[in-house]
């Protein structure tokens, strides 16, 4: 197995542009959001908003604690959505500032139809837009790689996006590009790639590389399936970014291609950086001036035979968690987790045995897509797109020891993402639906719904109407007030809610 295949996994999800219907209602009035209390020795340096990050805390969890479920676990549940007025060809992410407005990257997507190059663009809580930034004319520079960044909001109130080879910090209020870093690559610029980033908790910011064959035109996620001899590229450079001074801090060379995010945390003092590689998990040691691969830890093989690489890490207490098969395998997927204070290995294969009924007929196992954490219930939550199966994972973080809490059936190739209290966890995903033999519908399906369920039991609470197919590898990421964000591929923006029906 080779890193690469963490983003080749990604490329199975660019099957088909779409349009769609576009389903209105009327937005909620906005009103001032609660505070949302940010630790960044375990949030990293976000601001402090329902979600100021695109996995909200740097441990990729997806646990938006402070996104609020105004439906009822008890009852029938309301779901409205609403189409916001300016449309965002290839929407990636979007985060929420601290004066009720949003964010949103897009444009980067570049085999998708008329994609523009990386912009951002500022809007407020009823989806009028109050400024657009274009960092990348990719019309202008057809020769340059244009492949999907990400947006976040840092504690010191800055906007930072990384996009091609580059990091900007933007004013919040006007957009204006205060400061820009081209950052190091082992390629050419052309070529190369910075796929999102992270943080750690003394406020630096760190990203990586990908990269597409030199010389090779093709466009997006294309370049991992139509450019010639794929794996024949330079290994990740992983670099970190002063976010005050906007100078290059640090830079090293990955010992392989890395095609999945990477994931920090501070653990007992020390900032750690773990990342997915090929085979085996690698850990670096984050020192406030340099980055040290941690032999003494690992790298930790994690794979089986068959299997294909995991697309990222998710931090979970003590343990750090992934599910492989990010490209479709031979093998069914497992559940890995590796102890952050000695490297005790323990997994699962959670699909492995199906009853009558559950599975798709000649599918493989795979998620482009990684898992979701709750360290606060015990809980992981993994979903087999090729299977079309979600499951919630009990997990012994003192002995390691997973057993299954409950099982559905639903097909997703994006994230999902968890919201409400301790008490009341909801479990979101999309659910492509439909019958799916040999994994058909996943070259042929154009539209999705969104699921709410009940965290600890799998129960069904809610479920919105058909929308059109979400960008690939988004996450249906939650605002103020119970809202929703879902990002449809051509450009639209919805924003999905659930109350409580009347009795």
């Amino acid at each position: 197995m080779r890193g690469d295949a963490l983003v080749l996994s990604l490329a199975v999800l660019m099957v088909l542009a779409l349009a769609g219907g576009q389903p209105e209602a009327q937005t909620a009035v906005p009103r001032a959001p609660a505070p949302c209390t940010i630790d960044p020795a375990v949030d990293g340096p976000w601001l402090g908003t329902v979600a100021a990050f695109e996995h909200f805390d740097m441990g990729r969890s997806h646990l938006f604690r402070c996104a609020s479920f105004d439906g009822r676990f008890d009852g029938r549940n309301d779901v409205s959505i609403a189409r916001l007025p300016q449309t965002y060809v290839t929407p990636y992410n979007i985060v929420t500032g601290a004066d009720e407005a949003r964010f949103v990257y897009a444009g980067a997507y570049g085999d998708f139809p008329n994609a523009p190059g990386s912009f951002v663009a500022k809007i407020d809580a009823a989806g009028k837009e109050l400024w657009r930034r274009q960092l990348f004319d990719a019309r202008a520079h057809p020769e340059r790689w244009n492949y999907p960044g990400v947006v976040g909001l840092h504690r010191n109130g800055f906007v930072y996006v990384v996009y091609g080879t580059a990091l900007s910090k933007l004013d919040p209020g006007t957009g204006a590009v205060l400061a820009t870093v081209e950052l190091p690559t082992l390629g050419a610029p052309a070529d190369s790639a910075y796929n999102g980033f992270d943080g750690f908790a003394d406020g630096a910011l760190v990203m990586k590389t990908v990269n597409r064959v030199a010389g090779c035109r093709e466009q997006g996620f294309g370049a991992f399936l139509k450019c010639p001899n794929p794996t024949h590229v330079p290994h990740s450079v992983i670099a970190v970014v002063n976010p005050d001074t906007m100078t290059l801090v640090a830079k090293v060379e990955a010992p392989e291609f890395i095609g999945g995010r990477l994931t920090t945390i501070r653990y007992h003092g020390k900032d750690l950086l773990y990342l997915m590689g090929g085979t085996s998990i690698l850990r670096y040691i984050w020192n406030g001036h340099a980055l040290r691969l941690d032999s003494t830890w690992g790298p930790i093989p994690y794979l089986k035979r068959g299997q294909t690489a995991a697309p990222a890490a998710a931090i979970m207490g003590d343990w750090v968690v992934a599910q492989t098969n990010g490209l479709p395998g031979e093998t069914p997927l497992s559940l890995v987790a590796a102890r952050q204070s000695d490297g005790k290995f323990v997994s699962m294969e959670p699909f492995a045995k199906r009853k009558f009924g559950e599975g798709t007929l000649g599918a493989k196992s795979f998620l482009p897509s990684m898992l979701t954490v709750d360290a606060s219930t015990g809980r992981i939550y993994v979903m087999d797109g090729g299977q079309g199966l979600v499951a919630a994972i009990s997990f012994d973080q003192q002995t390691g020891t997973m057993r299954e809490l409950w099982r559905v059936k639903q097909r997703t190739l994006n994230f999902s993402t968890l919201i409400g209290s301790s008490t009341q966890r909801v479990f979101l995903a999309t659910d492509i639906g439909g019958p799916c033999p040999r994994m058909i519908c996943l070259k042929q399906y154009n539209k999705e719904v969104v699921v709410f369920r009940n965290a600890a039991t799998g129960q069904e609470i809610a479920r919105s109407s058909a929308l059109p197919k979400m960008t690939s590898g988004a996450l249906l990421t939650p605002g103020e007030h119970g809202v929703i964000y879902y990002l449809g591929i051509a450009g639209s923006v919805y924003q999905v809610t659930v109350k409580a029906a009347a009795r």
